[in-house]
């Protein structure tokens, strides 16, 4: 049954990079349908994985910046799904526009790119976040900068930059943790299992003194109590 399982999650796989592509393509071709053709791409590759999806906390309207755990690829489609009728600004490793086709969900979508060996770039990261959140776009960080792949209960060190950009331009921050990505990707073999997906968002606030380290502390509690660990971050 897990080889038949396998082989189905290899087509999922497929199929899902497919739709992604002929995605990118329209919105090429096409960038008033962007928005549109965004969320329904999110619907359609968080549906290959989600079983239910349940929402603790309130997403505040006002919250310039969002950040959470990076836990999968599909980090960005979950948050989609979530805010249904707004479209999020997310920051992505400058690597994804050098990629054939998918540059297009790049450059079309307004999507910021961060380049941490360039420090022009991260001027420019700077000024584009200031842009865009005056005109009244929401903008979705990864503190971490990248997955932990050895253990997904436990949050990486946080990156520097982020806390720069959140201080230097004075922005309302929402963490969110979302949990039990993860296991939706089995090994050996590898397979797709539909998993129920719990995303909690904390309060909301402006920056202040230690917030970064407070902020951290309050998502990996989140993390313990969903996975029923009981260890210090």
């Amino acid at each position: 049954m897990k080889i038949l399982n396998s082989i189905i999650s290899i087509f999922k796989l497929i199929y899902g990079f497919i739709y992604l592509a002929v995605v990118s393509l329209l919105i090429a071709i096409n960038p008033k349908w962007e928005l549109k053709l965004r969320k329904k791409a999110s619907k359609v590759l968080t549906g290959l994985i989600i079983k239910d999806l349940i929402i603790e906390g309130k997403p505040d309207p006002k919250a310039n910046i969002i950040m959470g755990n990076h836990t999968s690829n599909l980090d960005i489609a979950i948050i989609e799904t979530v805010y249904k009728d707004e479209k999020i600004i997310s920051v992505a490793k400058a690597e994804i526009a050098k990629m054939p086709v998918f540059k297009y969900l790049v450059t079309k979508t307004g999507m910021i790119l961060a380049d941490r060996n360039d420090k022009r770039a991260i001027l420019k990261m700077i000024k584009e976040i200031k842009e865009k959140t005056k005109e009244g776009y929401k903008i979705s960080l990864y503190p971490e900068g990248t997955r932990n792949k050895d253990d997904y209960t436990k949050l990486l060190k946080f990156k520097k930059g982020p806390k720069g950009i959140v201080e230097r331009l004075n922005l309302k921050v929402q963490p969110f943790v979302v949990l039990n990505l993860p296991k939706a990707f089995k090994k050996h073999p590898f397979r797709i299992e539909k998993q129920t997906i719990k995303i909690v968002f904390l309060d909301s606030f402006y920056p202040y003194e230690g917030w970064y380290e407070d902020m951290r502390k309050k998502m990996q509690a989140v993390l313990d109590r969903e996975y029923g660990l009981n260890k210090n971050s």
